[in-house]
């Protein structure tokens, strides 16, 4: 069965973007959380432990994403990477009309529904999911199953957190711990209540 995996870049001290995130600049001005990465387009861009972390994503067997981070994407073309799976994006309000002519492209309104639906499209892989807004909800649910944080060294001081407000305590195990030179990855289970 699949497992609905949060995979996100942060800075030391919390957040996701900078300060003056927007859809004409995605991030804000210098963003450099994903330079551990490489290019996403070109696995070879990245080096050893960094470019098998990324290899997980691309085997992923669908893509969950909020409204705000697909929009900034372009919704990837309606092809996440190159890998040819299902999108999820969970948003209350109906996709632009260029997103609704993407075939893999699938809006939906509740975050834990949008969850059950990219596990059932992804089979017995991963559902590599991205995005902020709609986190609170999933977590109090039990909706998610792990948590990667690729922690980058960089302190931005402001902008945008990935768990700003929660519901409530979320208990988590550590899983696994890579440190490269680019970045400390996490890997944390999400622990029942």
């Amino acid at each position: 069965m699949a497992i609905a995996v949060l995979d996100m870049s942060m800075s030391l001290d919390g957040f996701i973007a900078g300060p003056d995130d927007s859809p004409q600049l995605p991030g804000g001005a210098g963003f450099s959380l994903h330079d551990w990465i490489g290019d996403p387009d070109d696995p070879s861009s990245a080096d050893g432990r960094d470019r098998e972390l990324m290899d997980a994503v691309r085997d992923a067997g669908a893509v969950l994403s909020g409204r705000r981070t697909a929009e900034q994407a372009g919704h990837w073309g309606g092809d996440h990477h190159g890998m040819g799976v299902p999108i999820f994006v969970v948003s209350r309000r109906a996709p632009s009309a260029e997103a609704a002519a993407l075939p893999l492209v699938h809006y939906v309104a509740d975050p834990v529904d949008a969850i059950r639906q990219a596990k059932a499209a992804a089979g017995d892989r991963r559902v590599h999911m991205i995005g902020a807004a709609w986190v609170p909800a999933a977590l109090e649910a039990g909706a998610i199953d792990e948590i990667q944080i690729h922690h980058v060294p960089l302190l931005l001081g402001a902008g945008r957190r990935l768990f700003d407000v929660l519901p409530a305590p979320i208990r988590l195990e550590i899983a696994e711990v890579v440190s490269t030179p680019r970045a400390t990855h996490i890997r944390y289970r999400v622990l029942a209540p």
